[in-house]
């Protein structure tokens, strides 16, 4: 697409119908990215439209800032979001997320967008009740404006250049924001190395949520319910088991809040989920998912002949995200977990946000 281009209708219903004539949508309607629109929004961030962020692949486009906010205006952002939404972008492009394998894979993940800090209550992003689904201005629209990035400029078109077998959901919009509230820990960008006050998006390409309940709410040990979740991880289809990389823990408050009474941080945490967090050879041997050839298959560091021998869905410790969101709901606890890509790439990365003064 050409932001410098202009074409006029005649009416808002043909230029929704021009738009998907033009491919400028994945499928969903998107808002007629007008003169003004696109101008009130460039002035307010106070950048110079020509501003390159980046190439976005697999097209390997070049994504200005102008280009970011016409898409961000088609996907619904008030100005003040576009900042949240170019630095989801400039976080995708560093080499180890593989933005490009993102796009072409036949894997079933998408890139989700976690928003933390001050930014969240200061943009009015959800991080309680149904933080995965709808309800949200800001939670919507920067996901939204974050696919549209990549489908527009980067070209990752379904059935074409994205071969995603499945796909899910979050392919319109995947963007959550942490809990800071009623966690007892600090948040997921200090965990990556920012400063725990800063505002911060990480980016980490994953599976849909994979709902848990635990029972966190009831009279159990933080054992008990670390067990559930290793088992949840612990997946025998999953890239993880198969080929390692990171896993997203999404914490509920209740869960959180009982784990740190029972004396737990998020490295106890991460440690003991990468010992219970496992399965063995004997299961695992039936499970072609990757070619024992495959540099990231688990037999190149388990004996694959030891049918007792228990294989980590976890690689290490540090490839545990934690964060806690979504709300208290009942006694069952609930909490998600969202595996990654193996180690192909997706790796979550961490940008601060450097908001506007409205």
């Amino acid at each position: 697409m050409d932001p410098t281009k202009s074409i006029q209708v005649d009416s808002l219903e043909e230029a929704h119908e021009e738009m998907y004539r033009l491919g400028w949508t994945d499928g969903l309607p998107v808002i007629p990215p007008t003169a003004k629109l696109v101008s009130a929004a460039l002035d307010f961030l106070g950048r110079d439209p020509q501003d390159v962020i980046g190439e976005i692949p697999p097209k390997n486009r070049i994504a200005t800032v102008e280009k970011v906010v016409v898409n961000s205006v088609m996907a619904g952002c008030l100005p003040e979001y576009i900042p949240v939404v170019i630095a989801s972008i400039e976080a995708m492009l560093h080499n180890e997320f593989n933005l490009n394998g993102i796009q072409a894979t036949t894997n079933c993940i998408s890139p989700l967008a976690i928003v933390s800090g001050p930014v969240v209550e200061q943009l009015g992003f959800n991080a309680g009740d149904n933080v995965f689904g709808g309800g949200s201005r800001a939670n919507a629209a920067v996901g939204r404006a974050i696919r549209l990035v990549l489908w527009n400029i980067g070209g990752g078109y379904a059935g074409e250049i994205d071969r995603a077998t499945f796909g899910h959901p979050g392919k319109y919009t995947f963007c959550v924001a942490e809990n800071s509230q009623d966690s007892p820990w600090g948040p997921l960008h200090q965990d990556l190395g920012l400063p725990a006050e800063s505002s911060a998006v990480t980016v980490f390409a994953c599976e849909s949520p994979h709902h848990i309940a635990t029972g966190s709410g009831y009279v159990l040990t933080g054992g008990d319910i670390l067990a559930v979740i290793a088992d949840s991880i612990a997946t025998a289809g999953s890239a993880a088991m198969n080929g390692g990389g990171q896993v997203l823990l999404l914490m509920g408050p209740m869960t959180a809040q009982k784990l740190a009474s029972d004396g737990y941080d998020k490295q106890q945490i991460r440690e003991e989920l990468h010992q219970l967090a496992r399965k063995p050879v004997r299961l695992m041997k039936s499970n072609k998912f990757l070619n024992p050839e495959h540099p990231f298959h688990w037999a190149n560091f388990i004996d694959p002949e030891d049918d007792d021998a228990m294989i980590p869905a976890l690689r290490t410790p540090e490839d545990l995200l934690i964060m806690v969101a979504g709300g208290w709901g009942s006694g069952s606890g609930f909490n998600a977990v969202c595996h990654g890509w193996m180690q192909a790439g997706g790796l979550a990365q961490t940008r601060p946000i450097e908001l506007i003064p409205s």
